[in-house]
């Protein structure tokens, strides 16, 4: 019998860790997480004390001294794992589309390419993840044409996080390569005619009751935003289980803007609960604050806690956040790839190497 191959992988942009956490659990030998972002730093490295972090550009990484740190043995298999930050291309970024706005992230798969240059072996799977529209971009054209003159077979598409068991309607790119064989996207196990969607109400069961602003002894990171006396009235008047601001009665609850609007126009879900008994929305790096999207609780009377946020993004319970601050933990959860959609597509690297 042929020896098993283990997988050894580099996360990329690893933030704090929702793609190390799948991958970790699917089987895969995460060793070194790379981000910018020093504050990533503590979550990442307590959650995840097998991988070691690195707080560099990626400008400032060359690909020889990573393959020298992970210390592949001749039977190890490489995964390199390419998350970039997708706020220059959000639809939510409105200044995406200006040609004469200067964002450095924007060319951070260019670096990527540099960094595989300099690697003594390639990689032997490729995982990247980015937002919907972006494999329109040409620095994403360049990163798929430079994939296949080096031969690797690829397969890439725009998926929903909640086809894989995400309690999260989450639509992103993912792009996966292999050096040395076929590849494809791993098949949906969620939907219609398979097992049904993870709900809200499936993924909060069991998170004792707070106020807003309150907290609880009992669960790590739950607790949530306090709010103003007018917020309050207003989730007082937005139904139970997916209300929305168009359900207001009283006048004065309605923002100078959505008075000008209509009531009816403009963004719908902000001050809006999410629904029991579907996946939650998209969240966002602002997905506990009530006034920036539909992440009211669906009962109680204040936003979703931090710890909500992220069983929502399939994160354990034992993983926790370390801030700086509710902002920070936010950002660290909303900017993650959900763990659960990390962990099927390392299921799915993992079943490669059997087949």
């Amino acid at each position: 019998m042929a020896p098993k191959r283990m997988i050894v992988a580099v996360d990329l942009f690893c933030g704090a860790g929702g793609l190390t956490k799948g991958l970790t659990m699917a089987g895969i030998d995460v060793r070194l997480g790379i981000d910018a972002d020093e504050s990533s730093r503590d979550v990442y490295e307590r959650n995840n004390k097998k991988a070691t972090f690195w707080c560099k550009k990626i400008e400032n990484i060359k690909g020889k001294e990573i393959l020298e740190f992970i210390n592949l043995k001749q039977n190890d298999l490489f995964l390199l794992a390419v998350c970039a930050p997708c706020q220059p291309f959000s639809k939510r970024n409105k200044k995406r589309l200006d040609k004469n706005h200067l964002d450095e992230r924007k060319n951070l798969l260019t670096y990527v390419i540099k960094i595989m240059k300099g690697m003594p072996r390639k990689p032997d799977f490729i995982f990247a993840e980015n937002v919907p529209g972006f494999e329109r971009n040409p620095v994403f054209v360049e990163f798929e044409d430079y994939l296949h003159r080096l031969e690797f077979a690829l397969d890439f598409g725009v998926v929903n996080a909640a086809d894989y068991g995400t309690p999260q309607s989450r639509k992103r790119l993912i792009l996966i390569a292999r050096n040395d064989d076929f590849i494809e996207m791993p098949k949906p196990s969620h939907g219609i005619g398979l097992k049904p969607f993870v709900t809200v109400r499936e993924a909060l069961k069991g998170l004792p009751p707070t106020k807003a602003g309150g907290a609880s002894s009992k669960v790590a990171n739950h607790y949530c935003r306090n709010l103003t006396e007018i917020n309050l009235s207003r989730l007082a008047e937005t139904p139970k289980s997916g209300g929305s601001r168009t359900d207001w009665k009283s006048e004065n609850l309605f923002l100078d803007c959505h008075k000008r609007l209509g009531r009816k126009e403009g963004h719908k879900d902000v001050y809006g609960r999410m629904d029991w008994d579907k996946p939650a929305p998209t969240l966002t790096t602002r997905c506990v604050s009530l006034s920036n999207g539909r992440f009211g609780h669906p009962s109680q009377d204040r936003a979703i806690s931090v710890r909500e946020a992220a069983r929502l993004q399939g994160f354990p319970d034992t993983y926790k956040f370390y801030g700086p601050g509710i902002d920070a933990e936010a950002r660290h959860i909303g900017n993650a790839v959900p763990v659960t959609l990390a962990k099927a597509f390392g299921k799915h690297f993992v079943k490669c190497t059997k087949e």
